[in-house]
């Protein structure tokens, strides 16, 4: 029999997220929320219920682990199966996607003997999420919402931690389309109205004054639950841009200024090299994101203006198409500030050497780089912006032996 790696001994709980974000697949609370309903188990994510509760992570690989991880991504996809749902403390056992022996070890702790070939297809599809950027619930839902074994929309809902935290901020953005929808401008009645309309929004509920907007806008029913998801979408990407550039700016000021020491000439020279790409495809990463989101706030302040209600509707049904590109940019800005705290935080030196900064740049570098070598950037059909709200890199001296 195939041996499992020890279980995991830290508390699970400490992963619980309510469900998808874009680092974490919390299925364990999707069964919990939604497990007795028809659809939950109609359309699952795995066909194997145990796996149809685990948890799934994009996971840093770390030195101990690359060993057995057929990967030279610096992230991989781990999977996190708890020894008891009722108690999370207890730790689980976890695998790689990419590590030595998946298959092997997957059918020791899932396989049916009854139904052999249903971890075939579990197995494809977590191969398919390992393909994906990220685990952003706009993201899953456009990749497998028509998929030829598609998900119910219950695996696909804005966690209720997240759209707590949104709440505020979408409510400001849309206070002026509440204003146009009610014809008044008092202020404090516009606030509590938009707020009203934002957890209309979010929760995914149409009836109400969601129909008059979906009148506004011209739209059939179907055209109209399109385009509430793209706007949704847009919004929760919109609102992560902003959860995320403090940490982009900090991790872009602590690489130009991070100390390097017992560099070689060649080394120094490919360090240089390697710190101006890595800031280099990370502003055009964040050039990408927001080129989108100009595109949005543009159409929407025509439409709120009560000047472009036909522009407004295409954009919101063209949104859902931006999701991968979006997602994929918005997990690499997400993740790499992630990547260099908890470098920073096992690195109580303060200073790298120069092989050990040829290592961690070379895992930035495959994190960010979407062109592939020889490619100039812009030809992989990506927008680029001329204005960055992330400054211009200012390489500071490596310093050499």
């Amino acid at each position: 029999m195939t041996r499992i790696r020890e279980t995991v001994r830290s508390d699970l709980r400490n992963i619980v997220k309510g469900g998808a974000t874009s680092r974490i697949l919390d299925l364990h609370s999707v069964a919990r929320r939604h497990g007795e309903r028809d659809a939950h188990a109609d359309n699952p994510f795995f066909l194997n219920s145990r796996l149809n509760r685990c948890f799934i992570v994009k996971h840093t690989v770390r030195a101990h682990e690359r060993p057995y991880v057929m990967s030279s991504q610096p992230v991989v996809t781990k999977i996190l199966v708890p020894l008891a749902h009722d108690d999370l403390a207890l730790g689980g056992h976890a695998v790689f996607v990419e590590e030595i022996g998946f298959a092997s070890k997957m059918r020791t702790l899932f396989e049916s003997k009854q139904d052999p070939h249903l971890m075939d297809l579990d197995m494809i599809r977590l191969r398919e999420l390992a393909g994906l950027p990220s685990f952003d619930p706009f993201l899953l839902a456009e990749r497998f919402r028509d998929h030829v074994r598609p998900i119910d929309e219950c695996y696909f809902d804005i966690t209720d931690a997240e759209a707590e935290r949104m709440e505020q901020s979408v409510a400001q953005q849309i206070a002026s389309v509440v204003a146009l929808a009610f014809g008044t401008r008092d202020a404090d009645r516009d606030d509590d109205r938009a707020m009203r309309f934002t957890r209309q929004l979010l929760s995914g509920d149409l009836d109400g004054r969601m129909q008059a907007l979906r009148k506004s806008l011209d739209m059939t029913e179907i055209e109209f639950k399109t385009g509430i998801f793209g706007w949704k979408g847009i919004l929760y990407y919109r609102w992560s841009m902003g959860e995320a550039l403090g940490a982009l700016k900090s991790f872009l000021n602590a690489l130009q200024s991070v100390s390097i020491v017992g560099a070689s000439d060649h080394e120094y020279n490919e360090l240089q090299h390697m710190r101006r790409k890595i800031i280099e495809e990370t502003r055009h990463r964040w050039k990408s994101l927001t080129s989108v989101m100009e595109e949005y706030e543009q159409v929407f302040a025509r439409f709120c203006r009560g000047e472009d209600a036909n522009g407004f509707r295409k954009f919101l049904l063209k949104a859902p198409s931006l999701f991968y590109d979006v997602g994929s940019d918005l997990s690499v800005v997400s993740h790499i500030p992630g990547y260099w705290t908890y470098w920073s935080k096992q690195n109580a030196k303060g200073f790298l050497q120069a092989r050990e900064a040829v290592m961690l740049f070379s895992d930035f570098i495959a994190s960010v780089t979407r062109v592939s070598p020889g490619r100039e950037p812009g030809l992989d059909g990506t927008r680029r912006r001329t204005h960055s709200l992330i400054p211009h890199p200012v390489v500071q001296a490596v310093s050499a032996a």
